[in-house]
């Protein structure tokens, strides 16, 4: 009778902005504003980055990829958002959060790596000058690119499937404004350790193993300046990694 009972979850409601029902318009606006303004910036960075071929350096080819990362990401959890704070039943479909939870979890977990990328980019070029053309080439950047992609589009559909193979059947609402791993874990009938383990772990390398390259990146790189023999030595090599094709 239990089974019969239960109710399978096909939306869920958001309730992350329920106690600012007076100000649910005054942050409609705050949020709308920064929305723009955070794609004007990236807008500007992009363009910049197209139009002028002393920054077509595999620096500026990775901070274009970070824009268009964060644009997207943004763009994953703003807009509905902002739709919910105008509207007056806030919910998501079953699918609906898993898309969203699958396309956050992707473009957080590839920004990640791709900024160890960038410190792969920067110990090239500080600590292998003469050799940087050859191991920082177009296919080399590419490559690291679609890694970082291939890394966090694994981490995302493992996490997702484990969460939303999980059984829904009693509460929908989600105390949160999007489709979070841990708000949405909340709502499960019962919870699985096993995949709450995997899940941790696969979190907590997905922020480590970055970290770790970017600090070893950097670390390597404060050698090699430190070896440099003069304080102007020191200068000249940092401008000139930073904008290689200017000089």
């Amino acid at each position: 009778m239990e089974r019969v009972n239960e109710t399978v979850v096909r939306e869920f409601v958001f309730l992350g902005f329920s106690s600012l029902a007076r100000l649910q318009q005054l942050l409609f606006v705050i949020f709308l504003l920064l929305y723009l303004f955070t794609l004007g910036t990236n807008a500007i960075i992009l363009s910049t980055i197209v139009l002028y071929r002393a920054l077509h350096t595999p620096m500026f080819f990775f901070l274009a990829i970070l824009s268009c990362s964060e644009t997207c990401y943004t763009f994953v959890i703003v807009p509905k958002m902002l739709v919910d704070l105008l509207a007056q039943k806030k919910t998501i479909s079953f699918v609906g959060c898993a898309i969203q939870m699958f396309s956050f979890l992707f473009l957080g977990c590839s920004h990640s790596f791709l900024l160890a990328a960038m410190g792969y980019d920067r110990y090239v070029a500080i600590c292998n000058p003469l050799r940087y053309s050859v191991l920082m080439g177009h296919g080399v950047c590419m490559g690291l690119v679609v890694a970082a992609c291939a890394c966090g589009f694994t981490v995302a559909q493992i996490i997702t499937s484990l969460v939303f193979h999980l059984p829904f059947h009693s509460s929908n609402q989600l105390h949160h404004f999007f489709c979070d791993i841990s708000p949405v874990l909340k709502l499960a009938s019962y919870h699985n350790h096993f995949s709450q383990i995997v899940i941790f772990m696969l979190c907590t390398l997905v922020l480590a193993i970055p970290l770790l390259l970017i600090l070893v990146s950097y670390v390597y790189i404060v050698s090699a300046i430190l070896q440099f023999p003069s304080t102007l030595g020191i200068q000249k090599a940092s401008i000139f990694r930073i904008f290689p094709d200017v000089f």
